[in-house]
């Protein structure tokens, strides 16, 4: 249970860090006047990318070098999470007016939703 909890908390660490490169992302990909979905997609790709490498090196105990191969999988095992993210912060998004507090706040609560279904993916996935 304590590791849990202890892996549970660098997880949000990673997934603050996640959320910043995510949410600066479509910020700047929405005022240089990308189309949300676009914004959105390259800023989830980036996000567990960062989420990936963060929770190798940080959140679990992970043997073997980062791969491709490595790297899809937990991509894979992130889906779901990932696709409420992106249908919850994409969905407000076209709701707003797209002001910079509004591209954050949608960011985040979609990440809040996708996250304690992508902690316990992740943790089967690198954790084994």
């Amino acid at each position: 249970m304590r590791e849990t909890i202890g892996q549970a908390s660098r997880y949000l660490i990673g997934a603050f860090i996640a959320l910043a490169v995510d949410a600066s992302i479509v910020s700047v990909g929405v005022k240089l006047g990308a189309p949300v979905v676009v914004a959105r997609l390259l800023a989830l790709l980036a996000g567990v990318t960062t989420t990936y490498f963060f929770n190798r090196r940080y959140t679990f105990t992970v043997s073997g070098a980062a791969s491709i191969s490595d790297w899809s999988r937990y991509v894979a095992a992130q889906s779901i999470g990932t696709a409420l993210n992106f249908a919850i912060s994409t969905g407000l998004l076209y709701l707003s007016d797209r002001s910079l507090w509004q591209i954050w706040g949608s960011v985040l609560l979609g990440a809040g939703v996708g996250f304690g279904i992508n902690f316990f993916a992740a943790r089967r996935q690198l954790h084994r």
